[in-house]
């Protein structure tokens, strides 16, 4: 306890000394134009609608001439602390290392990488590594190859909260379903206007070697999204789903659908934003001999910023059914601060049925291989 105590007074005095501090924009992009990271986010990692906007187009809506002569490479390294780490309990963890690659080649691919060089005090392996041809349907349509986000809302791969949200991946029987993983296929995405239409096939979520896993014990499965989100405005709101066959540990298969509605709303003035979601899920063999079962999971955070953006308050909550009589709660208090120049913390206090509270915090320090970004009128 003692020790919990010393890291929050720790984090409150670092907050007081520099949270007047705002940092240039995240390499490469943003700093091709010598822009602030409020352009494309609420609260980095968090996109705002503008910077959903970039992500949905792999990038593509930035003009590549734009990003000449910037180097394409970062490092991240996240110093993590846990109250349920099991192999490391109540002790800050350094060894989350990882290269970075994002950007255009030509005037008609984009691409993007992840790669962990240490994971977990691990040898580390590919977190995410694709590249998208975005000259199809008149430049509206692109299509992304490799090892791919599932479509769906955009907090599924980029936010501030340390736990990842149990909806998309609630566990029904030997199931879980990955509705906001990273895995290996290729998807479509036709961006238009305020329109968003996505669908993909996705299979092994392993690291490089899932590039060649087309085994018959691998999840696979059809994901697609249709979204009303226009780049201009703060709210967006949709449906995003999946349909697969999961392979039982005993044999045969389990052939899954799900079916979400989200909304999303950036913080506009005094008004909080917020994330919703509510999905359905149908297993039509859960393994081990259980009927079928029909699921039912939902999300809502509340969040606002505070101080231009330095600071962002959280309060999330999420129920999880997997209709064979197992319902979870949970609740969970966030807090995102940056902290200076290419640093951000986050904390984390969570709360469940017939539990103690846990407490996760987290530093993220991002190092640019290119340190003089351009000014911002050129």
């Amino acid at each position: 306890m003692k020790q919990r105590i010393a890291l929050a007074l720790a984090a409150c005095a670092v907050f007081v000394g520099l949270v007047t501090w705002r940092a240039d924009a995240m390499p490469p992009f943003a700093q091709a134009y010598g822009v602030k990271c409020s352009l494309c986010h609420v609260m980095v990692p968090a996109l705002n609608a503008y910077g959903r906007y970039v992500q949905r187009t792999g990038y593509a809506s930035i003009p590549p001439e734009a990003l000449k002569g910037v180097f394409p490479l970062w490092f991240g390294e996240n110093t993590s602390y846990s109250t349920t780490d099991a192999t490391y309990p109540h002790q800050l963890k350094f060894g989350n290392v990882a290269l970075h690659a994002i950007g255009e080649i030509g005037n008609d691919w984009s691409y993007h990488a992840q790669q962990w060089i240490v994971q977990g005090e691990q040898q580390g392996n590919l977190d995410t590594g694709w590249l998208a041809y975005n000259n199809l349907a008149h430049r509206n349509g692109h299509l992304f190859i490799g090892k791919i986000e599932a479509a769906g809302p955009s907090p599924f791969s980029q936010w501030t909260d340390i736990s990842t949200f149990a909806t998309p991946e609630i566990t029904v029987g030997e199931h879980v379903y990955q509705n906001d993983a990273n895995r290996w296929g290729a998807r479509f995405a036709y961006i238009r206007g305020n329109i968003d239409a996505e669908v993909g096939w996705l299979g092994s979520g392993g690291g490089w070697s899932g590039i060649s896993d087309f085994s018959n014990d691998t999840d696979k499965s059809l994901s697609y999204k249709f979204a009303i989100a226009d780049p201009t405005k703060p709210t967006e709101y949709g449906i995003y789903g999946s349909r697969g066959s999961f392979p039982l540990a005993e044999g045969g298969y389990d052939q899954y659908r799900s079916t979400a509605a989200y909304v999303e709303r950036d913080p506009v003035g005094n008004m909080p934003g917020f994330f919703g979601i509510y999905q359905i899920g149908y297993d039509g063999n859960p393994g081990a001999g259980a009927p079928s079962s029909t699921s039912h999971a939902a999300t809502l955070e509340v969040y606002q910023t505070f101080f231009h953006h330095n600071l962002m308050l959280g309060l999330r909550r999420e129920l999880t059914n997997d209709g064979m009589g197992n319902i979870i709660g949970t609740g969970q208090v966030e807090m995102a601060v940056q902290f200076a120049k290419y640093l951000h913390g986050y904390a984390e206090g969570s709360m469940g049925q017939f539990s103690t509270p846990t407490w996760n915090y987290m530093l993220w320090w991002t190092v640019p291989l290119n340190r003089n970004p351009r000014p911002p009128d050129t």
